[in-house]
């Protein structure tokens, strides 16, 4: 019954991210078709439609852009909580361990975007990091007591990520210099870690009446541990923008309030010195604000500056289970343990990003 909640309940966000972005364009295709009858009748008077779209000369733009971007800070998943496996259920407190993998690259990105009548847009960007080395993924766990760190390490943390990202906004009005879009769209996070080099430092002990010892070093060369990381994200957007002339150019001003009212997370923790996978699927929410500034240059050539936060948060369940020999003592020594256990997953990226293009205008 719960496995067949939770895909009724994916399969109605799911139709209702697809009938808000339906919703959307039907405002756009509404709002082009009142702005053609308009003109043919000659109402336009400026108070809502721009320059652009009174002369009638220019149907659309097209804009290209790239440039480079450094992202920063992290993403992580806990587990802990209730735990079940072949011997029974059993509870931990939350978390019992925590990965927090480094998020600290530079990436190359390209935007597209195509203007209607300046009225409907449509935006496509993809994000691929340069460099690979990204700093120390850390491991921490707290057993046997809460809040109590008994486990610690850190290894050197290699990254493939691929960012893209779509959607489409519809102008609602102008005043002035300032305009009002709304929009929807969807966003895709892929992360590869392959991490290596592991040093740790643990002062858990069986032997010990209270699971406490002295703490013990080790240090091991190769790699330890990869991680594939999917983020599949619905967004909704609010999106105000001020065009403010300077100089023979005009400086765009957008500062968008954009967020996820849901998510998708699937990752796979392969622990290669364990022998153990570690699979999760879980769903929550996320916060993405940017302010991005734009001038525009009378050759149409223009400069881009953005600044883009993004907080996430998701819950679901991990499924553990050992691809090398293992016997389950709590299962009579049945080779394959296996378990599931909650899981947590959070994320904070800050990006900072400079690039330039050129607007085609048909």
């Amino acid at each position: 019954m719960a496995v067949s909640s939770k895909r009724s309940c994916l399969k109605k966000s799911v139709n209702k991210a697809i009938l808000l972005s339906l919703i959307f364009f039907a405002l756009g295709v509404h709002a082009v078709h009142g702005d053609e009858i308009k003109k043919d009748e000659g109402t336009l008077k400026g108070t809502i439609d721009s320059p652009q779209a009174e002369s009638g000369t220019t149907i659309g733009q097209f804009n290209i852009e790239n440039g480079f971007e450094r992202f920063f800070f992290y993403t992580l998943y806990q587990i802990g909580g209730r735990t079940l496996t072949r011997g029974g259920v059993n509870y931990y407190h939350f978390p019992i361990s925590e990965l927090k993998f480094p998020l600290d690259v530079f990436m190359f990105y390209v935007d597209l975007n195509l203007n209607l009548l300046n009225r409907l847009t449509i935006h496509y960007g993809v994000h691929v990091n340069i460099d690979k080395q990204v700093g120390k993924m850390k491991d921490s766990d707290w057993v046997p007591f809460h809040k109590i760190k008994t486990i610690y390490s850190e290894s050197d943390a290699r990254l493939n990520a691929v960012f893209t990202e779509a959607d489409m906004s519809v102008r609602l009005f102008t005043v002035s210099f300032f305009s009002l879009k709304l929009g929807a769209g969807f966003m895709h996070q892929y992360m590869n870690y392959w991490c290596s080099n592991v040093e740790q430092i643990s002062a858990y002990d069986t032997s010990s009446p209270i699971y406490i010892g002295r703490p013990d070093y080790k240090k091991l060369l190769g790699k330890v541990i990869t991680y594939k990381l999917n983020y599949y994200i619905f967004t909704l957007q609010v999106t105000p923008v001020f065009m403010v002339p300077i100089g023979k150019g005009t400086l765009e001003i957008i500062a968008a309030i954009r967020f996820s009212p849901y998510l998708k997370a699937k990752d796979i923790d392969d622990h290669i010195l364990r022998g153990k996978i570690s699979k999760n699927d879980s769903s929550g929410t996320a916060l993405m604000p940017f302010l991005k500034l734009r001038y525009t240059f009378s050759s149409r050539i223009f400069m881009a500056a953005k600044l883009e936060y993004l907080y996430l948060t998701a819950k679901g369940e991990q499924n553990q289970y050992y691809y090398n020999p293992f016997f389950d003592s709590s299962a009579n020594n049945i080779p394959g343990w296996s378990a599931r256990i909650k899981c947590k997953l959070k994320s904070e990226q800050l990006s900072i990003s400079l690039g330039a293009g050129y607007s085609f205008e048909f």
